[in-house]
């Protein structure tokens, strides 16, 4: 026979800490892809291109771009 101890059982966790972890493994992907895209509008429009960053969020920069790029 081996003097190895019992393996500790663990406590269960407790149901309002299950569904909060499985409500963050849900939005973690889509918050973290929002993430992405407002640091790369942030790098490419404030450093990149010397723009001030309060204008990322305006729609007229947006609709200004897009006439840009299809322009006939």
């Amino acid at each position: 026979m081996s003097d190895k101890p019992a393996p500790k059982k663990k406590k269960p966790r407790p149901k309002w800490l299950n569904i909060i972890w499985i409500i963050f493994k849900i939005i973690r992907i889509p918050v973290l892809c929002v993430l992405a895209v407002y640091i790369g509008l942030w790098v490419g429009y404030t450093k990149l291109g010397h723009q001030p960053a309060g204008e990322i969020f305006h729609m007229s920069t947006w609709r200004h771009l897009y006439d840009l790029v299809f322009a006939n």
